[in-house]
């Protein structure tokens, strides 16, 4: 088996060094590639290009610097285009591989009996900005995305209704990425978008009880410092998800927890029309449509923008 690992980064040379770090833990036997789709400004490509050559896996290394920037999700997919493995990893700038994890993923892989299984992956530890890991808060949120029970293998839909899929560190065949890997309103939750496209494809996902990768949690992220996350975009994708009848209400459980967000965002991003929508849907309680929330909301939907953009700019 030989996987091309997919490593997007923009201006964080520190933790490209960490994740590379990870990365040379790894079997090497396994790694066909590591593709480098750098987002850094030209004047600060240099010390990214050092850290790779003082990693001991330049000789694995095919490094793209984009000009301009592509985003992060344009960048994986650039990178998912290029990729010569049979196999892929998305590997994110700031996360990190646990030791063995590849192993782990490619042996799971290579015994896997269920011809649906499209992807595999597993426990995903939290860490701070430092890199120290919370077991605490791992375990917690291990259990909220229901990776806290044994290995097992379930639908893809199943394991989005609790959002368990991993943004970064599974295995996938390169075909399925490439083929699945773009929506055309991803906006920055690409890996969300992913996951209800294989959800629709009809496959299947196992989960490994193991620690695979270390997710590092930002005091303010790079995501969430420009636009923030486009919630409403996760609430369209959601809508795409296609489950059996009997777990339409799971469903719904799922949307209801984007779409108090989603109104605002619509509005900010202009969209009038699929605010109102959105508001009017099952997915607004009607206790929330009188909360103070829900009333903002609605004064929102009936006022010129530049009114409500000047107050919220006076707020903050």
């Amino acid at each position: 088996m030989q996987i091309s690992i997919l490593l997007p980064t923009f201006n964080r040379p520190h933790q490209l060094r960490e994740a590379l770090a990870s990365l040379a833990l790894q079997n090497r036997a396994l790694i066909r590639e590591i593709l480098v789709g750098d987002d850094t400004p030209a004047a600060g490509r240099s010390e990214n290009q050092n850290v790779i050559a003082q990693s001991g896996l330049a000789g694995l290394v095919r490094y793209f610097p984009n000009d301009p920037p592509k985003g992060n999700y344009p960048n994986q997919w650039a990178l998912g285009e290029r990729a010569s493995g049979d196999y892929i990893l998305i590997l994110h700038d700031d996360d990190q591989l646990c030791p063995g994890a590849l192993d782990s993923l490619a042996q799971a892989c290579a015994a896997e009996t269920v011809p649906a299984v499209k992807i595999w992956f597993g426990r995903v530890l939290m860490m701070n900005e430092d890199g120290v890991v919370d077991q605490a808060d791992s375990g917690d949120k291990g259990a909220f995305y229901g990776k806290s029970g044994a290995s097992s293998v379930k639908p893809v839909w199943e394991w989005c209704l609790k959002q368990s899929l991993p943004p970064n560190c599974a295995l996938f065949s390169r075909t399925t990425y490439v083929k699945l890997m773009r929506g055309p309103r991803d906006g920055n939750v690409g890996d969300w978008g992913l996951a209800v496209r294989l959800a629709n494809s009809g496959a299947r996902g196992r989960f490994i009880a193991e620690d695979i990768s270390r997710y590092r949690s930002h005091a303010i992220s790079l995501t969430n410092a420009g636009r923030g996350i486009d919630v409403h975009y996760m609430y369209e994708i959601a809508s795409q998800l296609q489950v059996p009848p009997q777990r339409l209400a799971d469903k719904d459980q799922l949307m209801q927890r984007f779409a108090e967000v989603a109104t605002t965002r619509y509005l900010r991003d202009g969209e009038r029309l699929l605010a109102w929508k959105c508001m009017l849907s099952s997915h607004w309680r009607w206790t929330r449509r009188l909360s103070a929330r829900g009333i903002a909301t609605v004064l929102m939907l009936v006022t010129p923008a530049p009114c409500w953009r000047w107050a919220i700019r006076q707020r903050t």
